[in-house]
C-alpha cells in the first residue's frame, strides 16, 4: 500500500489562500492569530496536496470529528492525517485504507525531567530505550509511533495500554487495530512515524515550499532500511497471516 508523506517547514507569513473555499477561510476568523496561521497553512499543504495529486483545483470540503481530527466529507477522498512540531507542518495521506501520523522535535531536557507521554508503557519499551545510544530520542520516537497509531480513526476512543510496542523485534500488539504497520525514523532533530492500516509497503517522501512547490525527497519500500534510527513495526496478526500463507 502506498502512502505519501509531505513536510513543509516554514517561517514565511500567510501563503496564497487560493485553493482554500472561502467558507473555510472565513471560519477562522475568531481563532487566534498563532492559531489561524497553523490552521490555514496546514489547509494550504493539503489543498496542494490534493492538486498535485489528484488535479482538485479547490480543496474539498472538509468535516472534523468528535477527536478533533479533520476529514473529506467524500467518503471516497484518500485518508490522512495532520502533524505539527515547531514551524514544520506535516500530511500522511493514502488512496485506500485509514492512516496516522505524528512528528515531535527531540529536545534536549535534564535527565530526571521526563515528558508523561515520552514516558515508556512497558518492559520492552523501556529496555529498547535503555538500549540505544540517546535515550531521549529513543524515546521520542517511541512516542512518534504510539501517537501515530492513536491518530488512526477511531483508535482514540480505546484504552492506550491496549496498544503495546516491541520494537527490539519490529513487532506491535493491538487489540483495536488488529492489522496496522508503522514506519518511523529521526531526521536531524525531527522523529516521525506513519502509520497505516492494514500494510504500508511504500512510504514516498516530499518536501514543501511555496516558490518549489512538491518535490520528491526519498521513497521507503518494504523492510528496506533507511538509517541506523529507521523503524517499521508490525502487528502481530499480519505476521501470523503471513507466516500462515507461506505454510
Amino acid at each position: 500500500m502506498t502512502c505519501h508523506f509531505v513536510r513543509w517547514t516554514s517561517t514565511e507569513a500567510l501563503p496564497d489562500l487560493q485553493r482554500l473555499p472561502d467558507r473555510l477561510i472565513s471560519s477562522t476568523q475568531g481563532f487566534s492569530a498563532k492559531r489561524r496561521e497553523r490552521y490555514l497553512k496546514s489547509r494550504v499543504l493539503l489543498a496542494e496536496m490534493m492538486f498535485y495529486f489528484f488535479g482538485y483545483p479547490l480543496l474539498p470540503t472538509l468535516l472534523v470529528s468528535p477527536e478533533g481530527r479533520p476529514y473529506f466529507a467524500d467518503p471516497n477522498m484518500p485518508n490522512f492525517s495532520i502533524g505539527y512540531a515547531g514551524n514544520t507542518i506535516a500530511i500522511l495521506l493514502s488512496e485506500e485504507g485509514s492512516v496516522g501520523m505524528d512528528i515531535e522535535i527531540v529536545h534536549v531536557r535534564p535527565t530526571n525531567q521526563v515528558v508523561p507521554q515520552m514516558q515508556a508503557q512497558t518492559q520492552a519499551e523501556q529496555a529498547w530505550i535503555d538500549a540505544q545510544r540517546d535515550p531521549l530520542e529513543a524515546a521520542t520516537q517511541l512516542c512518534t509511533i504510539r501517537q501515530s497509531l492513536m491518530k488512526i480513526p477511531g483508535v482514540n476512543s480505546h484504552p492506550p495500554n491496549n496498544l503495546k510496542l516491541h520494537p527490539a523485534s519490529g513487532r506491535l500488539r493491538s487489540t483495536c487495530t488488529p492489522a496496522v504497520e508503522v514506519m518511523s525514523d529521526v531526521d536531524d532533530y525531527l522523529a516521525w512515524a506513519c502509520a497505516h492500516i492494514p500494510t504500508l509497503n511504500r512510504l514516498i517522501m516530499w518536501k514543501y515550499t511555496s516558490a518549489t512547490g512538491m518535490r520528491k525527497s526519498g521513497e521507503i519500500l518494504q523492510q528496506q532500511r533507511q538509517s541506523v534510527r529507521y523503524m517499521k513495526l508490525t502487528s502481530h496478526t499480519i505476521e501470523k497471516a503471513t507466516s500462515t500463507a507461506l505454510q
